[in-house]
């Protein structure tokens, strides 16, 4: 993608209005001259919150664990004569199960706060880390939108104002959904805003 020098400075003039997140990814998507950003979508810090919960969940039952076989002498419970191998194997075990729910509640935040989405006054773009070397970058004009449904499902979606979106495309292309996302229903009227203005420019 070969920039001129107007799409630059656009592009430096609409990243001043994004998150550190934001800017980070807004090189990946194209942007021109003409075009406006209208918003940019991060997922709602609950979905953050319930990673790290079971994670902190996973940890403090492997610590119990590792406490208690510590302190009991399992091998005399089970009538074996194996002086406390049954106790370091549940000790160890836990160990490495409490580091490897570390590490995996530091890559699903990671990939979690990855996830951004930008609505411009030509395009949804979507940035997307599948995983920590699998990163996916989709790019959908506005005027192929064909509609924009809003889900909340459950007591908290409602009480911290979350949801899910729906939008659904023109042709054989496949829907876009985004979950966890704030305010949904101030964005789906961004997104059908967007695409109206776009349709009065240039038309179906």
């Amino acid at each position: 993608m070969n920039e001129t020098p107007e799409d630059i400075n656009n592009r430096k003039a609409a990243s001043d209005h994004l998150s550190l997140i934001g800017r980070k990814f807004f090189k990946y998507i194209e942007f021109d001259s003409n075009e406006q950003l209208v918003a940019e979508i991060r997922k709602h810090q609950f979905g953050l919150i319930l990673i790290f919960l079971t994670g902190g969940f996973v940890i403090f039952a492997m610590s119990i664990m590792a406490a208690a076989a510590s302190t009991l002498n399992i091998d005399e419970a089970l009538g074996i004569s194996a002086s406390g191998t049954i106790n370091l194997v549940v000790v160890v075990l836990a160990f490495f199960i409490v580091v490897g729910a570390v590490i995996m509640t530091l890559i699903g935040a990671f990939l979690f706060r990855s996830n951004v989405i930008y609505v411009t006054s030509e395009k949804i773009a979507q940035v997307v880390y599948i995983s920590l070397f699998n990163r996916k970058i989709s790019q959908l004009s506005i005027g192929d939108v064909q509609d924009v449904t809003v889900t909340q499902k459950g007591v908290l979606a409602h009480m911290l104002n979350y949801g899910t979106l729906i939008i659904e495309t023109a042709g054989e292309q496949q829907n876009y959904t985004f979950t966890y996302v704030p305010d949904p229903y101030q964005k789906s009227k961004l997104i059908v805003g967007s695409h109206e203005r776009n349709l009065v420019m240039h038309g179906n």
